[in-house]
């Protein structure tokens, strides 16, 4: 079954011949009028050969049918009946194909984009990024309407190829992929394509890549390539990555390059948005895991035994009655670096108890606390209180996943 790239190249190439058909028969009619009333340098800089863009063509052909309706309207020079017909024939030809290119390139525009917003739609659901890289390529295959797309890295002054997918998988894009796992990073010089596209930010097309001197050349052997557009995707101010996609057996157009523009935006928004709920969802975990963990320490101190007593006799009955730590084998780090004192005091500022607070806890002088926090910073390399606790909670709070 044809698909519908396939499909669409071949419309289009059928198209073009249809077109440089009439252009040929027009330009010999217009050439061949006696007496012509047109400008010599308009004909002069008319192309004698048409154009197998269809965009281009279609302009050449405008100007061939502006040519014929003032020669039909010209009244200084009358024409022959037999002139008439066939000018008005050829001119009717000539619009004919003009519509049917505005008519092609209208609807496959708005298939393609149709196609895309479904792609597009399909990935919004997925929320984890390691999925949506595994997912990137052939996405953008289905989306856009590509045979092969390959994934980059760019990182600095250097841009490297990842992944890749290919709808047709033989030898060729085999040894593709084989030349991607080795290939080293690639500098972006200023004579690149890809460089181009960074600088700029937009995307750009290759016609012809044994004739562009913009191409990378290893990449375009390696691939086979003869014609492929490259997008970016900008992550915030950065250009983060390159999709690069070209089509089996056909030349990529302005369309494609357009296409894998959108696509690359798409993307861009939506593996953003991944990345930061995928952040927000360990940062949730990691007050999660504080919360529990400030819990129990409040809840051994709040149901602790209370006895009838004063506060000299109850900080002395805490000595006997020692601080129940919360246990896990990541404490072993805290317990190889503080002693058992610097332990119990670093596990009170948890808390949020002041030096006085603690010292009456352990039944200590203040300044002794001092010091003993002195020591903590020190040996945990943290400049206040607040990070001791930070690193204390890491170190702790997995015990009761543990």
């Amino acid at each position: 079954m044809e698909s519908s790239s396939a499909a669409a190249a071949r419309r289009r190439a059928d198209l073009i011949s249809q077109g440089q058909s009439a252009y040929s028969a027009a330009i010999r009619l217009v050439e061949s009028l006696p007496s012509t009333s047109l400008d010599a340098d308009e004909l002069d800089d008319l192309e004698q050969v048409p154009s197998a863009e269809l965009r281009t063509l279609d302009g050449q052909l405008t100007i061939l049918a502006g040519m014929m309706r003032e020669r039909l309207s010209d009244p200084g020079h009358e024409l022959g009946r037999e002139r008439v017909v066939e000018l008005s024939e050829t001119l009717h030809a000539v619009h004919q194909v003009r519509f049917s290119i505005h008519d092609l390139l209208g609807h496959e525009r708005l298939r393609r984009m149709d196609q895309l917003d479904r792609e597009l739609a399909r990935l919004r659901r997925i929320t984890d990024q390691d999925e949506l890289l595994e997912k990137v390529c052939e996405s953008a295959a289905a989306g856009g309407g590509f045979d092969r797309l390959m994934l980059s890295r760019v990182e600095d002054d250097t841009w490297r190829p990842w992944r890749s997918y290919s709808a047709h998988v033989g030898p060729d894009e085999r040894a593709f992929v084989d030349w991607i796992r080795e290939v080293p990073k690639i500098r972006l010089s200023h004579m690149l394509l890809e460089s181009e596209v960074v600088r700029r930010r937009e995307p750009g097309l290759v016609a012809d890549a044994s004739a562009d001197s913009r191409v990378y050349q290893p990449l375009a052997t390696a691939a086979a390539q003869t014609s492929y557009v490259v997008a970016p995707l900008i992550a915030g101010d950065r250009v983060i990555g390159l999709l690069h996609a070209d089509l089996r057996g056909h030349d990529v157009v302005e369309l494609d390059r357009d296409i894998l523009w959108f696509y690359a935006v798409g993307f861009a928004q939506i593996f953003e948005r991944a990345v930061l709920l995928g952040r927000l969802r360990d940062q949730r975990a990691e007050v999660m895991r504080v919360m529990q963990t400030v819990e129990a320490v409040l809840d051994d101190l709040a149901t602790s035994e209370i006895d009838l007593a004063t506060r000299e006799e109850t900080t002395a009955l805490a000595v006997s009655r020692p601080l129940r730590p919360v246990v896990s084998d990541r404490q072993a780090v805290l317990e190889g670096l503080l002693t058992s004192r610097e332990l119990e005091v670093l596990t009170l500022m948890a808390t949020g108890a002041t030096n006085e607070r603690i010292a009456q806890r352990l039944v200590i002088a203040v300044g002794t606390v001092k010091s003993h926090v002195k020591q903590i910073l020190r040996k945990l390399r943290v400049e206040n209180r607040a990070e001791a606790i930070s690193q204390y909670l890491r170190l702790t709070i997995g015990a009761r996943e543990d």
